[in-house]
C-alpha cells in the first residue's frame, strides 16, 4: 500500500517527535507535535480509536503506523501532514499545467477549468456534486493531468486510482496531502500541493470546534512542491 510506504519513508522524522495535542473534529483532524509543527487531514468517522484518551505524549510514529480503519488513518495522515521538507512555494500546483483534460479525485472535488478544455471529477462522497461522477464508477481514466486529493490516503482508494489512471502529470494535493517525496516520485507524482496553517492557533481551534472548510480557509494558505 502507498500509505504504508509513505509512513516508512517518513518514519525517521516521526520517531523523533511526540504528539502534544490532537483534535478529531467533525470535518478535519489536527495534531501538534513537540516541535510545534501542525498537521491536518480530513476526518472520516468510520471505526474506533481504541487508545483514545491516551494519544497525547505518545511517539508520533507509534500512532501514525496504526492504519486499521478510516478514523485511525485520519489521525495517521494528520501526523504525516505535519512533516515538511521546508521547501514549499506559495500557490497551487495545478496552475503550473495546461492541456486538454484534467481529472480530479476527492470528496466534493472542485477544479476550475482554467488552462484545460475539460474537467472530469470523481467524488468519494455518497452524494456527488458539481457534475461529478461517483467514485464507484471509476474503472480507469486517461487525462493530461490527474489531481488526487490526499483524502484518498484515508479512504484507501489511492492505490486503485494510481493503478488505473493514465496521466501525463500526476499531483497529490488538498488538506490531507503529505510530503513523502521519494514514495510519490516512485508512483509518478510530479507535484505536491498542501494547505498550510498561517494562524496555527485559530486553525487548530476552528477544527476542534467543528469548523467548515470555509471557516478554516481564513487561517490557511495554499503551497506546493515540485518533485
Amino acid at each position: 500500500m502507498i500509505l504504508d510506504e509513505i509512513i516508512d519513508e517518513l518514519s525517521y522524522d516521526l520517531k523523533q517527535r511526540k504528539i502534544i495535542n490532537i483534535c478529531v473534529g467533525t470535518s478535519y483532524t489536527a495534531v501538534i507535535l513537540d516541535d510545534q509543527s501542525m498537521g491536518v487531514s480530513h476526518t472520516i468517522a468510520e471505526g474506533e480509536v481504541d487508545y483514545a484518551g491516551e494519544i497525547i505524549g505518545k511517539n508520533a510514529y507509534d500512532v501514525a503506523v496504526d492504519v486499521d480503519n478510516p478514523l485511525k488513518r485520519s489521525i495517521s495522515v494528520a501526523i504525516l501532514n505535519s512533516i515538511s521538507t521546508g521547501k514549499l512555494t506559495s500557490g497551487d500546483p495545478l496552475t503550473l499545467y495546461s492541456g486538454g483534460k484534467v481529472c480530479a479525485f476527492g470528496y466534493y472535488p472542485y477544479i476550475s477549468a482554467g488552462n484545460f478544455s475539460s474537467v472530469v471529477l470523481y467524488d468519494f462522497s455518497t452524494q456527488p456534486q458539481n457534475n461529478a461522477k461517483p467514485f464507484s464508477q471509476f474503472n480507469g481514466e486517461t487525462c493530461d493531468v490527474a489531481v488526487i486529493f490526499g483524502s484518498a490516503l484515508i479512504n484507501n482508494t489511492i492505490d486503485k486510482i494510481v493503478k488505473n489512471v493514465k496521466a501525463d502529470h500526476l499531483i497529490l494535493t488538498g488538506i490531507s496531502s503529505v510530503e513523502a517525496v521519494s514514495t510519490l516520485k516512485k508512483y509518478g507524482f510530479e507535484a505536491i500541493g498542501k494547505i498550510v496553517p498561517v494562524d496555527q492557533y485559530r486553525a487548530f481551534r476552528t477544527i476542534c470546534e467543528g469548523g467548515s472548510a470555509k471557516q478554516l480557509s481564513k487561517y490557511v494558505t495554499k503551497m506546493y512542491l515540485k518533485i
